[in-house]
């Protein structure tokens, strides 16, 4: 299992700023952001029908996958201006390397009910 690190698919900058396209495919129902100190972690859980878009904005992550059940491992930083989709089945943990802000899209929203989200370390 191997993760394709994207980039912006088109970036236009002109004397108003920078305007870039993220991401053109798949359907969204949530859209998450944040800020996260350097150290923190987030994740070490998967998703059973959730499917995660994580973009960084700024700052650098590491990013450590396990597929829960064949095992399949990958790792690999991320960078401003990176992202990364996260895929069902497929635990998770981002180790932020500095302070960071990031985007994410989630193909399913959250509900307490019903969170989609199981416990399953993948940092040592």
């Amino acid at each position: 299992m191997s993760h394709e690190v994207l980039v912006p698919a088109f970036e236009r900058t002109d004397e108003r700023g920078v305007f870039q396209e993220v991401l053109n495919s798949g359907q969204w129902e949530a859209l998450v952001c944040g800020r996260m100190e350097s150290g923190a972690v987030m994740g070490n859980h998967y998703h059973k029908e959730t499917v995660v878009f994580f973009y960084l904005t700024s700052g650098s992550a590491h990013i450590r996958t396990v597929h829960v059940e064949n095992r399949t491992k990958d790792e690999f930083p991320l960078r401003g201006g990176q992202g990364v989709m996260l895929r069902t089945g497929e635990s998770h943990s981002i180790r932020f390397r500095e302070k960071s802000e990031f985007v994410m899209l989630k193909s399913r929203r959250y509900d307490p009910a019903d969170p989609d989200t199981f416990h399953f370390p993948v940092e040592d």
